[in-house]
């Protein structure tokens, strides 16, 4: 085995806040979600609404298996009213998650500790202190076997909406050589079975994703709040060696993005874009350079 491909394997990646634990590495990843719907106050308005992920990931293993931890999270969602003239906004933001892996020497237990800075606005204006936030995330893992996987921490960031705490807990278990379920709730979970060993895997995907983003001068310096939760199908392929295409189809359950008034939580509707919508189908599609840990234990 090569020594890259080695130090990857032995890492366990907890790194962003939509994808707490997973048993594979995405090194760099893209991917692009839509969906579209009428408003809840006026169904005569349509909208359509883009999102894109790009990712990357670059880990430091050392000898005694603790891991330096460094990602580079993006997004950018774009929507479109689709009223006469059709009217468009853009959100974008962008993290640099900072963290580490502590391993005791019986591996039974790891302990990640995560900071997040990040910076999330329309960008209208020039950046300032008020597009910044921080978070962080702790989580502790015991790891009986090679099968089982028990997760307890907390995650916090500082929302443009004020502070924001979640208590984590998880179960990662390969119930079967072909079925395993693996996650931290309420964040992300994954239900998981291999169609084609070492090619495609399916399954169900529960995601919650709350995140907040701040308005320019011309928005009175209001605040965009997106409550995503979400249900959806997935679909894993390798295409070529490490490289995966993936395609998701579900419903959303949750909130679309919503704009409050600064320093408050009361809704407005200054901006038409920024309103309740009824609930929608959601589509997801995107391409990973990955390691499954699970198939380099085999090599």
């Amino acid at each position: 085995m090569k020594k890259n491909t080695f130090l990857l394997y032995t890492i366990v990646v907890l790194i962003s806040s939509n994808a707490f634990a997973q048993p594979y590495v995405d090194v760099v990843s893209f991917n692009y979600q839509t969906f579209s719907s009428t408003y809840k106050n006026n169904t005569n308005w349509k909208n359509k609404t883009d999102n894109y992920f790009l990712n990357f990931f670059l880990p430091k293993v050392f000898k005694n298996g603790n891991t330096l931890l460094i990602r580079l999270n993006t997004e950018n969602i774009h929507s479109d009213f689709l009223t006469s003239p059709a009217y468009s906004y853009e959100l974008s933001s962008i993290s640099l998650p900072l963290g580490f892996k502590f391993v005791t020497k019986n591996k039974k237990w790891e302990t990640i500790v995560i900071g997040i800075p990040k910076i999330a606005g329309d960008f209208r204006d020039k950046v300032d202190e008020h597009d910044f936030q921080y978070g962080g995330i702790f989580l502790q893992h015991f790891v009986p076997n090679d099968k089982l996987k028990l997760k307890l921490g907390l995650y916090y960031n500082r929302e443009a909406f004020g502070d924001f705490w979640i208590p984590l807990v998880g179960i990662d278990w390969k119930a079967s050589e072909r079925f395993s379920m693996y996650g931290v709730l309420p964040s992300n979970y994954r239900l998981e079975y291999i169609l084609v060993k070492n090619k495609m895997y399916a399954g169900i995907n529960f995601k919650s994703f709350t995140r907040s983003f701040r308005l320019s001068k011309t928005q009175e310096y209001d605040y965009v709040r997106y409550n995503e939760l979400q249900l959806k199908l997935f679909l894993d392929c390798f295409v070529y060696k490490k490289v995966l295409m993936f395609a998701e189809l579900g419903y959303s359950l949750g909130e679309n993005p919503l704009q409050f008034n600064y320093n408050t939580k009361t809704e407005t509707i200054q901006n038409p874009v920024y309103t309740p919508m009824k609930n929608y189908p959601v589509f997801n599609i995107g391409i990973a350079y990955r390691i499954r840990l699970d198939l380099e234990k085999k090599d």
